[in-house]
């Protein structure tokens, strides 16, 4: 069998409606293009593994017997890869016609690049924001200040979360978001795959520092869409997930900018606290529990929790 262009990779978690719809937007999408199509399950009790299998028999499943998170779960999935590309998908994604073909023309075109994210479509059909510059502790501190929001289009406010930047436009930038990220595949031979001591949230910041730091551009792809829905597995454990995003966020600080910054990093996240609790209070968005979720975020930080469950 002659090598697939692309090897679509999905980790799922109790999604299984938006599963059906991610895979049936890849069987509808993908044309005359090569594709390798993967899904690791990672214990869903919502019969996703048996709608895969029933609707979709070119779908290549792994029944993983626990929740292993995103880069655990993604593992085995990167050993069965085949293609030239290898692509993260997240299941509440689908693929819109073209994304493909553009995403093949642009990767074939820069040998340069090692990492590439597309256009995301919300639900509403605005376009989302999916690309970021690196973090460090003065944007963190800005973004935690809650200024961003109210500079949202400025580059010193929101320079973390690049409100400056017109996501219309293909450029070089620093880091995509996870929900399609593509890999090419001399990359992944050079720097291995996803760091499995993240649970979920900044593995995909890791890799795009790490493509970085191996000489390979990170790109952004205006030119190729994919529509959102946003939440997906998430939204089922808020408070977990701000928990596992924070305790994230402390291992990416110490593996890339040192040890030092644990003190600053805790009373930043110490301010991030309060004005998402402020936020969600004006906004009457469960207040509360907000609290409660970023107050244990910053004990497991404190407390030096690891990141990988």
């Amino acid at each position: 069998m002659p090598q697939p262009t692309f090897t679509l990779a999905i980790v799922n978690w109790n999604t299984r409606d938006l599963l059906d719809r991610c895979l049936r937007s890849i069987r509808e999408v993908k044309g005359g293009v090569s594709v390798q199509t993967l899904v690791a399950d990672n214990a869903s009790e919502d019969g996703s593994l048996e709608m895969a299998a029933a609707r979709y028999p070119e779908v290549e499943l792994t029944r993983n017997r626990e929740n292993l998170g995103f880069a655990r779960g993604h593992e085995p999935l990167f050993h069965s890869s085949q293609g030239r590309f290898h692509v993260l998908v997240n299941s509440d994604v689908e693929l819109l016609p073209g994304c493909l073909e553009k995403v093949a023309e642009r990767m074939d075109g820069d040998p340069e690049i090692g990492v590439l994210g597309c256009q995301v479509i919300g639900p509403d059909g605005r376009i989302q924001p999916s690309c970021r510059r690196f973090p460090s502790l003065w944007r963190q501190l800005l973004d935690a200040s809650g200024l961003n929001r109210a500079f949202p289009r400025s580059r010193f406010f929101n320079g973390y979360k690049m409100g400056d930047f017109d996501h219309r436009q293909s450029r070089e930038v620093d880091q995509v978001m996870g929900s399609f990220f593509v890999i090419r595949r001399d990359l992944m031979d050079k720097i291995g795959f996803l760091d499995t001591g993240f649970f979920m949230y900044y593995e995909e910041v890791d890799y795009c520092r790490r493509c970085r730091d191996a000489g390979y551009k990170v790109f952004f792809e205006a030119g190729a869409q994919v529509r959102h829905e946003g939440g997906g597995s998430a939204r089922k454990v808020k408070v977990l997930t701000i928990r596992r995003a924070m305790r994230s966020m402390r291992r990416y600080f110490r593996k890339h900018l040192g040890g030092w910054t644990y003190g600053p990093l805790l009373l930043i996240l110490s301010l991030d606290a309060a004005t998402h609790a402020l936020y969600a209070l004006a906004a009457n968005r469960q207040p509360w529990q907000t609290l409660k979720a970023y107050v244990l975020g910053w004990w497991d930080v404190l407390t030096l929790k690891r990141a990988d469950f």
